[in-house]
């Protein structure tokens, strides 16, 4: 099953881990131009939707925390590969 990318940010919307627990699963790719770093495949099993710095939001990318470690990621729109174990598309 997949879902279109759209769709997935709009549900990230909705999931608010303080209403009663509602995370999500996602899985997405890391890349830095500036550092030239990347190319690891991250999945998170419980993780919501957190802020970002303000040099990242007009990037189309969103905030992603972890629920297990805390840790917070900055991911693109265009790197995320999954998201609630359905492969995300683009049309």
């Amino acid at each position: 099953m997949a879902i279109e990318i759209k769709d997935v940010l709009t549900d990230m919307k909705t999931k608010d881990y303080r209403d009663g627990g509602k995370t999500f699963s996602i899985k997405f790719m890391t890349c830095n131009r500036e550092k030239k770093t990347g190319g690891d495949i991250i999945e998170l099993k419980t993780a919501h939707q957190c802020g970002l710095p303000p040099n990242c939001k007009g990037h189309e990318m969103r905030g992603v925390k972890d629920m297990e470690t805390g840790k917070p990621y900055a991911v693109h729109n265009r790197l995320m590969l999954e998201y609630d174990g359905q492969e995300i598309f683009w049309i």
